[in-house]
């Protein structure tokens, strides 16, 4: 499994027959095709959700280098649920709250934070044009000002913007309710807000 997930992480490839036949298919029936040993319509739920895990993953860990590595963990680990998942119409939120939980592990790891300051130093010891420099300055302000912010916030702020989940979606995937959601996400932004007019 850990072979398909890599492949599938890579450019993308003209899709097999077998995959496309997967494409009108539900979240919840190609889980359980999955879990009958349709191995392409576990491809096709990889390739459908890889975007916005790759995303979620960028904006979590402020290192989109990174990304790939945690959505790789994501995916071997959706595969480990495939005989467990429950099909409730909610693949979404399952799949982002496994995302978020695999950017935990990557935050909290030494190495992850080792490479990311060694990449940096390459990045800032060459030259760039000035419009690359000021979007390089104005994505490492708005990854400061994330990393500022507590888990919970961060989590509720990165699954509604990066991972572009409705508030009920959010909700679902961090097991809160939806009114939770809200307050924390204005506090967030509230926060986020601040701490970039303070950089400003």
């Amino acid at each position: 499994m850990a072979a398909n997930a890599v492949a599938l992480l890579q450019p993308a490839q003209p899709l097999a027959a077998q995959v496309r036949a997967h494409v009108e298919e539900s979240d919840d029936a190609l889980m359980m095709l999955a879990r009958g040993g349709d191995a392409a319509a576990f491809d096709a739920l990889v390739r459908r959700h890889q975007a916005a895990v790759l995303r979620v993953a960028a904006r979590y860990l402020g290192d989109s280098a990174l990304a790939p590595d945690v959505a790789q963990a994501t995916f071997v680990q959706l595969h480990g649920w495939l005989h467990r998942y429950e099909a409730r119409g909610k693949f979404k939120a399952f799949v982002m709250r496994l995302a978020v939980r695999q950017c935990a592990m990557a935050a909290r790891s030494r190495a992850t934070v080792r490479r990311r300051d060694e990449r940096a130093m390459v990045a800032d010891a060459s030259a760039a044009p000035d419009e690359v420099v000021l979007a390089r300055e104005r994505r490492r302000a708005v990854d400061g000002a994330l990393a500022t912010l507590s888990p919970k916030l961060r989590r509720v702020v990165v699954l509604r913007y990066g991972g572009d989940l409705s508030y009920e979606e959010v909700a679902a995937a961090l097991g809160l309710p939806v009114g939770t959601v809200k307050s924390r996400l204005f506090a967030g932004l509230a926060k986020l807000r601040g701490a970039l007019s303070e950089d400003a």
